[in-house]
């Protein structure tokens, strides 16, 4: 290689973990990711500038090896330092090498300009301003599309996504090595702007792709939230209905009981009446008056459900401090939490610890509302402080919780999801509405 083209040879390889850098910082990291960095940066850069050496006419190595490093290194460094899926890493490493070939395009673009105006071989001004355009290139890239593309530290990449980036970055690798290179000096200076527009094309077209499959996402998630907002509303009014019709029967019943035991003095007749009335007042138990008729419908539903299963619901609440909610919207939020909560529970063996509490107070300017509950095991939760699920289908877990937080937002509310001391615990943190002047 010329002594000159060493100076580029290791400006590429530099600028390579540079980008590398931008892409791999707004992700979720490994344990000793930092670490894991630096060594794979360090002995990739020792095998870039080994390979360089290598890289002469008359070692016969073809162009598109260099690219092939790159995207071997890229590998590894997002799977040893960030947490992604195999196709995510994949996808990383599309985006790392392409930025960076259109980084080392808008430098060429530079020096050619600066040849064809200074006449002089290698200008130094040029040289300069090709290097800072470049540098400018990156910076741009790292503080725009870097954060901007993974949701919360993470790529969720399909197959079709990671598909059509496959091969959008192949057939831009065949069309740029069929035009003549892009490394050193190996295209003429007429080439460097129609390879130039190539990299964008395929950075656009990367870019278009990804924003169109995440707003798909996002729709597809707003539609299920949206039917489980639907079913919630109309599964509020079956439960209204029901309680208050079961409230009438249980209310008339004990009249009808007072009755018969007036009426009739039979010694099995009477023990048979003692069974019914203490099946009414064991319904009576399960009825809540919280203040709240919504709070008392969805806590009387549930609890009925948790009787018929061997679990204990307490609750202890001001339902009046929730009057500021919407009734569906009061009801999706508790539905969905007990729900939750039974869920867990149910998977119990003891059942001294079939135990779900319902807490809802003031405290200083907030209302909370807080759910505990035993659960088997523990928990691991995401960077948005969701729980994990462990169940085989994931794609429809977890809706109920992002219902509980998407509602409650609503209201200024703020989810918090925590396991302590071997119990899930559930709390909503409402700011007190400025109507409200209780004390």
């Amino acid at each position: 290689m010329p002594p000159g083209h060493w100076g580029i040879a290791l400006g590429i390889s530099l600028s390579f973990w540079v980008v590398a850098a931008l892409f791999l910082i707004p992700l979720r990291h490994r344990r000793w990711a930092a670490l894991s960095a630096v060594s794979c940066t360090a002995v990739g850069l020792l095998l870039q500038l080994a390979f360089w050496l290598l890289f002469l006419p008359a070692a016969g190595w073809p162009e598109w090896a260099v690219t092939l490093l790159h995207i071997a290194l890229a590998i590894c460094l997002f799977h040893l330092c960030a947490q992604l899926t195999f196709p995510a890493v994949c996808y990383c490493t599309i985006w790392t090498v392409s930025i960076h070939e259109l980084g080392i395009q808008i430098y060429w673009i530079v020096f050619a300009i600066g040849e064809i105006v200074g006449g002089a071989h290698l200008p130094f001004p040029c040289t300069l301003i090709g290097c800072l355009c470049t540098a400018a290139f990156f910076i741009v890239i790292g503080l725009t599309l870097a954060r901007w593309m993974p949701e919360r530290g993470r790529y969720e990449i399909g197959p079709r996504q990671f598909g059509g980036a496959v091969f959008s970055f192949s057939v831009l690798q065949m069309l740029v090595f069929l035009s003549g290179g892009r490394w050193l000096s190996a295209a003429g200076w007429s080439d460097w702007p129609l390879l130039m527009l190539m990299e964008l094309y395929c950075v656009t077209l990367l870019y278009i792709q990804h924003e169109m499959f995440k707003k798909s996402a996002m729709r597809q998630e707003l539609s299920i939230l949206n039917r489980i907002q639907a079913q919630q509303k109309s599964q509020y009014a079956l439960a209204r209905e029901n309680v208050a019709l079961i409230n009438r029967k249980c209310h008339d019943l004990k009249h009808q009981l007072r009755a018969l035991r007036v009426l009739y003095q039979d010694e099995q007749r009477e023990q048979y009446l003692r069974e019914m009335e203490g099946i009414v007042n064991a319904y009576d138990a399960t009825v809540f008056n919280t203040g709240n008729k919504v709070l008392d419908t969805v806590l009387t539903e549930k609890s009925l459900y948790c009787q018929a299963n061997a679990i204990q619901a307490n609750c202890i609440a001001d339902g009046k401090r929730l009057d500021f909610i919407d009734p569906v919207d009061l009801y999706t939020i508790f539905g969905n939490a007990l729900d939750n909560a039974i869920e867990h529970v149910k998977e119990l063996e003891e059942p001294e610890k079939r135990i779900i509490d319902v807490m809802v107070y003031q405290e200083n300017q907030f209302v909370i509302v807080q759910i505990i509950n035993p659960i088997a095991g523990s928990l691991q939760f995401d960077e948005d402080g969701m729980p994990l699920t462990t169940k085989e289908d994931k794609r429809y877990h977890g809706f109920g919780l992002k219902s509980i937080r998407q509602t409650s937002e609503q209201y200024g509310g703020f989810l918090t999801i925590a396991v302590e001391n071997g119990c899930f615990c559930l709390r909503i943190l409402f700011p007190k509405p400025a109507s409200d002047e209780r004390e």
